[in-house]
């Protein structure tokens, strides 16, 4: 192996007269490099994008959510909390009120510019216990408790929403639904002021954009609800990624007119497309890596041509046949090391970079608003063990074909 490694040292440098090998090596390890490093970041960022997305719904909505099919609702809500909290696995239960509903505020100049929103009525008392709601809230958590007090019931609007419907803190905005039952002739909608007591920020444009948060009270006698009633539960397990077994438990303890459902199955359609999308993109930038490993054949190959009378030579003087081939299989093992090394590099300094600088996204496009990155280094080790072992690949078929040089024709005709 000593012996091959040394001829295979001299091998990579080019000759004085020549100067193709040189350039040759130097054209697969960028080309490897750039590979390495472009699927690295972008690994990166979509690993980002599938962590920020699940930690916003998780945080942002209940982890299993509990509806109900009884005309009589959740009545009584407190025996059905009770049993949903004794499931195993369940952290903490609380109810919800969730509509669709149009939020206008009058303006000085101009028409209302109603927009379209989805009024969640929480118990300011429970409500941290499923979901962080006070960590969002500006300009203190102190506004969630003050929600259920004033002669004005009071609500809690996204940043973006706020901003849309030029609402600040103090001031009123309507809150307009259709409780009847629908009839085309005779649509009533119904409509209530409410004062805004602050705002929430998640970084997610689709939440800050849509949510309002108010008393499950004041919303549900909005809505028409009955006292003390709740279109939905929100329940907060202990494991995240277990949410779907406890959602099961939750079903089989309350019955067939209940229905749960986990975090996971709500999303199930954006987070295949964002697994789908990972796998896609590495198979195309993988690309990349692949030209650069034909680019290694080639350099190899022209290799083995020029080196053929020196091959002779040492298989004349007794070198091995294996050890020939070891000479090109690492010279093609070094190329891509070098590329892979370089690559990792730049690819850290890219990852790294993203995360200091956090450049920024338009929100309403791509639902958050700076490039989220997180590097797993399980990725990382399998990029870099794919492409050494490309590389390998790439070096057998040169290494095979200048093992099998006869050296006494190679030595007559040369």
């Amino acid at each position: 192996m000593r012996f091959a490694a040394y001829i295979a040292r001299r091998y990579l440098r080019s000759r004085r007269h020549s100067r193709f090998l040189s350039r040759g090596s130097v054209t697969a390890i960028v080309g490897i490099a750039i590979g390495v490093a472009v699927l690295n970041v972008t690994l990166a960022v979509m690993n980002g994008f599938h962590a920020e997305m699940q930690r916003t719904f998780v945080e942002n909505m209940p982890m299993i959510s509990v509806i109900t099919s009884r005309p009589e609702g959740f009545g009584p809500l407190g025996a059905v909390m009770d049993s949903v909290a004794a499931v195993p696995g369940v952290v903490a239960v609380a109810p919800y009120i969730r509509q669709e509903v149009l939020v206008s505020s009058p303006r000085t100049a101009g028409p209302p510019r109603p927009q379209a929103a989805v009024v969640w009525g929480v118990e300011p008392d429970l409500v941290d216990g499923v979901q962080p709601l006070s960590r969002y809230l500006a300009p203190s958590p102190a506004i969630l408790a003050a929600l259920a007090t004033g002669d004005v019931p009071r609500v809690i609007l996204g940043t973006e929403l706020a901003a849309n419907v030029y609402a600040a803190i103090g001031d009123t905005v309507v809150l307009t639904s259709v409780n009847e039952e629908l009839d085309l002739d005779d649509i009533r909608p119904v409509s209530r002021r409410f004062v805004v007591a602050g705002f929430f920020e998640t970084g997610m444009y689709e939440f800050d954009s849509r949510f309002v948060y108010g008393d499950r009270e004041a919303i549900g006698d909005f809505l028409g609800y009955a006292p003390g009633g709740a279109s939905l539960l929100g329940i907060k397990v202990g494991d995240v990624m277990r949410a779907d077994r406890v959602a099961d438990a939750v079903g089989s303890r309350l019955g067939r007119d209940f229905y749960a459902t986990d975090w996971k199955a709500l999303n199930r359609n954006l987070f295949e497309w964002i697994r789908l999308e990972k796998v896609i993109m590495a198979l195309l930038l993988g690309m990349i890596i692949l030209i650069a490993g034909f680019n290694i054949v080639g350099i190899l190959t022209m290799m083995v041509g020029e080196r053929r009378r020196e091959i002779g030579i040492l298989l004349a003087m007794g070198a091995k046949r294996g050890q020939v081939m070891g000479i090109f299989l690492l010279n093609g093992l070094w190329l891509g090391a070098v590329g892979i090394g370089f690559g990792s590099a730049f690819g850290l300094a890219g990852i790294w970079f993203l995360e200091a600088r956090g450049l920024r996204l338009p929100g309403d496009v791509y639902f958050v608003e700076t490039v989220p990155v997180l590097l797993q280094w399980g990725d990382f080790l399998l990029i870099a063990a794919t492409s050494l072992f490309m590389a390998l690949l790439a070096g057998l078929w040169p290494s095979w074909e200048a093992s099998n040089l006869e050296p006494i024709d190679i030595i007559r005709y040369t």
